[in-house]
């Protein structure tokens, strides 16, 4: 059965799969979850989601598999797949909605980020109460890919309903969070970048304090979320107190907020059937810029809303995602395929005046504003063109430009996959290299790994004093 997910979408996804361990064993603070689990009901059994499952064939594809699940005791589950026949790329997820007949929703991600299956077989590790209690009917699908280029489901199976009933927490009102009150918790003073990380297939929103690795010392982390579906994309609200994000919680994409201190309050603003993504907090704290589908569209445009959800507001028509705010407030740069790949853009932030700063047939992606708004950077595939794969791969670099798409600079230089550039107000820049976390200065010099396991970096501002 065909599957109407596009290839580049899946595949971008899947590269977000990264290993779950650091080379150091980082200090974390870990938030207590919001999510209540309560008895197990009498007519679930409890080994539907364990032991040694047949995955059939699916439209007579002749492929068949055998999914292995594992309760390693440790906190962590453990899963091997092994197909037959084998073949040396097979894109696989697992989720919550769709079914092994209809297949995945369009733009359905897994709950889980898992490799691709290479030579037929795969093991991963997953968290074990993420995997017991991510409610649903799980299913496990593995793709092939049709000679054009799309998925196509080849075999599937159910995994069950959840081995622990989950009682979500009750949603919490924007009124009783924000505006934050002058006695919320705030989050300690030092340079603290927001990602993205990856533990036992499980992406939550993570806090780094930098100054912890550059002074010597153990990595100091914070968890902020943790919830078994995938949480990435954070930006910071300009007083450090809240980050923006996106979430799959809720079966697509949605722009969530939560307090930076300690978790609380994760709010959904978006509350929309479609997916959007890509949030950018405003520096005056009024705006949170994001990507959304608008209609039947089939790409995003960029939109606003305000902090506590209401006020939405278009502000292009041709495709845009992926927006930043420069420092003042007044410029959104953001990324574009409206003149058939993806190029940089920038526009006032009323959506008027769309400009074009780059033309190469290569994607140039993930605009960053320098905090002096005189510059840019970004994410592109042009130095290694033409790519063994568009959107994805070790072809991507970071450049830099001219606020006027002048002066191109490339400031990495290798076989990884440089991705996510965030310029901080300190002047470093970060951004995620296969999946592990750097910085470096702005010229390209002194790159320095902070972590293993690491996407979507996002600088706190800097903040004055009293905050």
């Amino acid at each position: 059965m065909q599957m109407s997910i596009n290839r580049q979408r899946v595949l971008f996804f899947l590269f977000l799969t990264i290993a779950a361990c650091t080379t150091s064993s980082p200090t974390t603070t870990s938030v207590t979850p919001t999510v209540l689990v309560t008895a197990t009901p009498a007519n679930v059994v409890a080994a539907s989601r364990y032991g040694i499952i047949t995955i059939p064939s699916v439209d007579s594809s002749g492929v068949t598999g055998i999914l292995t699940a594992k309760d390693n005791s440790d906190g962590s589950t453990s899963l091997s797949i092994q197909l037959t026949p084998t073949a040396d790329f097979n894109p696989w997820g697992i989720y919550n909605l769709g079914d092994c007949i209809n297949g995945v929703p369009i733009d359905t991600r897994p709950i889980f980020s898992l490799p691709d299956i290479e030579n037929g077989y795969k093991e991963e590790n997953l968290e074990t109460e993420a995997y017991k209690s991510t409610p649903g009917n799980l299913i496990v699908v593995v793709y092939g890919i049709s000679p054009d280029g799309t998925q196509q489901m080849i075999a599937c199976t159910d995994l069950g309903p959840p081995l622990m009933a989950v009682k979500p927490s009750p949603p919490t009102s924007t009124s009783d969070c924000a505006p934050l009150s002058a006695t919320a918790p705030r989050l300690e003073s030092g340079t603290w970048l927001a990602y993205s990380g990856t533990t036992n297939g499980n992406a939550d929103i993570y806090l780094l304090d930098v100054d912890s690795i550059l002074q010597g010392n153990s990595p100091t982390t914070k968890r902020l979320t943790t919830n078994p579906a995938a949480d990435f994309d954070p930006t910071w609200s300009p007083d450090g107190m809240q980050i923006a994000f996106r979430s799959q919680r809720d079966g697509n994409d949605e722009i969530y907020i939560v307090n930076a201190a300690d978790g609380t309050c994760q709010l959904n603003l978006t509350n929309d059937p479609l997916p959007d993504w890509s949030p950018a907090w405003s520096p005056d704290g009024k705006h949170i810029a994001f990507a959304r589908f608008f209609g039947d569209n089939p790409f995003t445009d960029i939109a606003l809303i305000n902090p506590d959800g209401s006020g939405l507001r278009r502000l292009t028509y041709a495709h845009g995602e992926y927006p930043d705010w420069s420092a003042d407030g007044t410029r959104i740069a953001f990324a574009s395929a409206r003149d058939g790949n993806y190029e940089i853009y920038v526009m006032k932030a009323d959506g008027t005046n769309q400009v074009r700063l780059t033309d190469n047939p290569a994607y140039d992606m993930s605009p960053t504003w320098s905090p002096d708004g005189t510059q840019i950077a970004f994410d592109t595939q042009r130095d290694h063109y033409p790519p063994a794969e568009s959107g994805i791969g070790p072809e991507f670099e970071i450049h830099i430009l001219n606020e006027d798409g002048l002066e191109d600079t490339q400031l990495t230089n290798n076989h990884d996959e440089d991705r996510f550039p965030s310029w901080g107000p300190n002047g470093l820049i970060a951004f995620s290299s296969n999946g592990s976390l750097f910085i470096m200065n702005a010229d390209g010099t002194n790159q320095i790994k902070l972590l293993d396991s690491a996407n979507f970096p996002a600088w706190r501002p800097l903040l004055s004093q009293g905050h």
